[in-house]
């Protein structure tokens, strides 16, 4: 088919004839415009400019390098301790470390425990870029230098591990939700493992965990990438589920008191009271942000009736850790202002469970990716 366009011819300009001068100068003020936006590359996609880091961001940067300082200090104590010998004692020689098999299981523990937490902080993005490496390293990449500031004996793994845990407390407050069970998380498991590890050894010290009124912002939230929180619904469902449990809990220990004496007893008796605490703070937030508010029972029933030596050897064990679990999940699911009162109870019951259990989770409420499922 014959093609019927053609050019405009000279005589039929749509526009005035303009001088070669005049053709250079509009030309030149183009480039200057394009230059002043950026640099553009012909023929490309302009240049990725990553935006600023958000919240999540900037806390689990300092997250994961106060990991690598832990992984690294409580290898090379596990290490020394295998071979009998701790940190310096000033002549220039490691100090011997006398063979103790609750030290030994407590760095084992938490060695265990520090690669399944660190994976968790990880974004996809990083996650892929380490898979890769690992599988097909790049021998012109640089490697990352070690940690400085690691622990040289266990007092000082010890304050390392309360440092983590309270940078966890200030993170579980602020980032986003879905960031902060994970985070919540990990600052429990981390109680957990100082408390064992003050308890075996006897060198260093394990402060309480912060008051929920002292729980509160510390840093400033970018405006361009603000955190998020999850759905209402599922909020919600936990707090419910919190209010019951502490409930419950209150009344199993105020079982317990009456059967026990001395100070087996006034532990029980003081679980009460804590117990009863929370589950009133608990109800005071539900009835504000109207969510089915749970009031305490004059009577809950007891696993199999009555309890047993047995079963009141074994249930302080599994409230607390039942405890844990919901707070943990309370905390990723609540909205940032009423994250407080869970985080607190998370930290709490972890350095309950020191002296209960021999083992827990890494990640208390989130089972590893990749786990099989009970």
């Amino acid at each position: 088919m014959p093609n019927t366009s053609r050019p405009a011819s000279a005589t039929s300009r749509p526009f005035p004839a303009m001088s070669r001068r005049a053709v250079f100068a509009l030309a030149a003020g183009s480039v200057l415009g394009i230059t002043a936006c950026g640099p553009v590359r012909v023929g490309g996609p302009a240049e990725y400019t990553p935006p600023p880091p958000g919240i999540d961001d900037l806390y689990r940067v300092d997250l994961l390098a106060l990991l690598d300082r832990t992984v690294a200090s409580t290898e090379a104590l596990r290490d020394r301790a295998g071979a009998g010998t701790g940190a310096s004692d000033g002549g220039g020689e490691p100090a011997p470390v006398p063979p103790d098999v609750g030290v030994t299981d407590a760095l084992a523990a938490l060695s265990r425990a520090l690669p399944v937490q660190r994976e968790a902080l990880l974004t996809g993005a990083q996650a892929e870029r380490e898979s890769e490496q690992a599988e097909d390293p790049d021998p012109h990449a640089t490697t990352a230098p070690a940690p400085t500031a690691t622990a040289t004996d266990l007092a000082g793994l010890i304050a390392l591990l309360v440092e983590l845990r309270e940078l966890c407390v200030d993170a579980a407050r602020q980032v986003s939700g879905s960031l902060a069970r994970p985070v919540c998380a990990l600052g429990a498991h981390t109680t957990w493992a100082a408390v064992r590890l003050h308890r075996a050894s006897g060198q260093g010290e394990v402060p309480g965990p912060r008051a929920a009124e002292d729980i509160a912002p510390t840093r400033a939230v970018p405006q361009q990438d603000p955190p998020s929180i999850g759905a209402e619904s599922d909020y919600h469902q936990y707090i419910e589920a919190a209010q019951e449990q502490e409930w419950y809990t209150a009344y199993v220990h105020e079982v317990l008191a009456a059967s026990a004496e001395g100070t087996a007893r006034e532990d029980h008796l003081t679980a009460v009271e804590e117990h009863r605490a929370r589950a009133d703070a608990l109800l005071t937030i539900a009835k504000e942000d109207g969510a089915p508010p749970v009031e305490r029972q004059a009577v809950y029933p007891l696993p199999g009736g009555t309890l047993s030596g047995r079963s009141a050897a074994q249930l302080p064990s599994l409230l607390s850790d039942a405890l844990l679990v919901g707070h943990v999940s309370l905390v990723g699911a609540a909205p940032f202002e009423r994250r407080a009162v869970s985080i607190e109870a998370a930290m709490a019951e972890a350095g309950v469970l020191a002296s209960l259990v021999g083992r827990l989770e890494p990640l208390p409420s989130l089972a590893p990716e990749g786990a099989a499922e009970e």
